[in-house]
């Protein structure tokens, strides 16, 4: 990430995950939303273009 990419501009889980409607929710609330393999706790967690969002099981 350069040093002018403002926090504003990079992606978060929820942002990147957002394809998944309302089953992001329940797969959240699930505990199975992993981002580079750690459980994410908040959907408005940074996640910059190279790291991976995983849904548990998938």
């Amino acid at each position: 990430m350069s040093d002018e990419t403002a926090p504003q501009d990079v992606p978060t889980v929820r942002t990147r995950a957002a394809a998944l409607g309302d089953r992001l929710a329940m797969h959240f609330e699930a505990g199975r939303v992993r981002l580079d393999g750690v459980q994410v706790t908040d959907l408005d967690t940074p996640a910059p273009e190279g790291t991976r969002i995983v849904i548990a099981g998938s």
